[in-house]
């Protein structure tokens, strides 16, 4: 065990995440002083740098990378947004209908589709659409953005967390579907039916008028402005999460799908275009966290901590259980959850290792990490995104203080709901 250099590193990782979890100054500058640090201090020891290279994930990279040019597509040939007003123009106006129909939307399509891309294309959608019915819309996005943290837990491409803790376990969509799939419906259409009891029914109910204004104003058919451009794009990423689904490697299905796009828009659109759309920033983050969290584990650090853990659980999978909810969903609650996941990627494989039937631990791992995003706004991107939106637009019934105290109380609800799930079905299964 290099016990300096895991201190060195650990003190790192934490200036980078102080500065991750931010948004006052740019984090990128510094990112880039902690990744040089920690390279040279390695080559300094006599790491070789073909060993630091392995400490990269380059396959979630590469998901990454490609995934942006596939939402950026999908985005531009006006897919999402055909999809959501589709589905509002079904609700006919019934703000109640309204309600459900956006929140299950929302909490499926993430499950799939990144959230702050879905926030950007829903949040304004839902604001026209309130503003047009004469009501008020801060408890639909309330609604929309607390489900966004529970359809992430559903599939391994919802967020990037699923797909490092997948790639660790070797869980694709079969496993993510059987071991998430119920604690998702029940989390789900609990949450939304509590909002819709406490919360929305005592708020006020557009007209009839309203309703006919709204069915004539929002066409899906509009939005579409090239149909062979759109007709194509739904085709590929409907392909790209089927070839998925069925076992494919992500990052190859999600590049070549990338590439088949960028080949079919090439009269109008080329990289050179869209480069500037890639957030090369997180790209690079993400190889400077993967160096740090790796080295870790190579000096010893997740192992010693990993064994701690064991001996305080005791053997014990439900104190295990217990233990990795708590320590991922207090840390994800403050910081960003995708670095938190790199970081305790190797003490919840270590610790998960140590047991027959690790399913528990992970399910853990992965409802901690994404759900509790909804104890505090800063704890999740989506969440700063819908206020800020929320801000832009005056909506007069959402604000930092209204999101907190139901975030909160969700989140805490849904903590209960991971334990009590994890725990039957460790009872059960193991």
């Amino acid at each position: 065990m290099n016990v300096p250099l895991i201190v060195l590193n650990l003190v790192l990782f934490a200036i980078l995440m102080a500065f991750f979890s931010q948004g006052k100054f740019d984090y990128f500058p510094i990112a880039l002083i902690i990744g040089t640090i920690a390279v040279v201090t390695m080559l300094t020891i006599g790491i070789e740098e073909k060993d630091i290279l392995g400490f990269i994930n380059f396959n979630t990279l590469i998901f990454i990378f490609a995934m942006q040019i596939i939402i950026y597509f999908a985005t531009r040939d006006r897919v999402l947004e055909y999809i959501a007003i589709k589905v509002i123009h079904i609700t006919k106006g019934n703000n109640r209908l309204f309600f459900y129909i956006i929140c299950l939307f929302t909490g499926i399509m993430v499950a799939f589709i990144e959230d702050l891309t879905l926030s950007l294309i829903l949040v304004p959608l839902i604001f026209r659409t309130c503003r047009i019915l004469e009501i008020r819309a801060g408890t639909y996005m309330m609604g929309m953005t607390i489900t966004i943290n529970i359809g992430a837990i559903l599939t391994p491409v919802s967020s990037l967390k699923n797909l490092i803790i997948g790639k660790e376990f070797g869980w694709g969509f079969g496993e993510y579907l059987a071991n998430m799939g119920i604690l998702f419906l029940i989390t789900l259409i609990s949450t939304i039916f509590l909002i819709d009891r406490f919360i929305l029914k005592k708020e006020e109910k557009p007209t009839e008028r309203n309703k006919k204004i709204l069915l004539s104003m929002l066409d899906p058919g509009i939005v579409i402005e090239n149909k062979k451009y759109f007709l194509s794009t739904i085709i590929i990423v409907l392909a790209t999460f089927v070839f998925m689904f069925i076992g494919f490697e992500p990052a190859l299905v999600a590049i070549i799908s990338a590439a088949i796009l960028l080949l079919i828009h090439y009269k109008h659109s080329n990289f050179s275009d869209i480069k500037n759309e890639i957030a090369w920033k997180i790209i690079i983050i993400f190889a400077i966290l993967f160096i740090l969290s790796n080295s870790l584990s190579q000096f010893g650090f997740s192992e010693l901590i990993s064994t701690n853990l064991v001996s305080l659980s005791n053997n014990n999978i439900y104190l295990a259980v217990l233990i990795t909810l708590g320590i991922s969903t207090l840390l994800s609650a403050f910081l960003a959850g995708t670095p938190v996941t790199i970081i305790l990627l190797p003490i919840f494989s270590s610790l998960a290792g140590q047991f027959f039937f690790p399913n528990p631990i992970i399910i853990a791992f992965i409802s901690g990490v994404n759900m509790a995003g909804n104890f505090l706004p800063q704890g999740s991107a989506c969440d700063l995104l819908t206020l800020s939106l929320a801000k832009k637009y005056k909506v007069a019934n959402l604000d930092y203080k209204r999101l907190l105290k139901n975030g909160a109380f969700f989140a805490m609800m849904h903590l209960f709901f991971t334990l009590g799930y994890t725990m039957l079905y460790t009872l059960i299964l193991s």
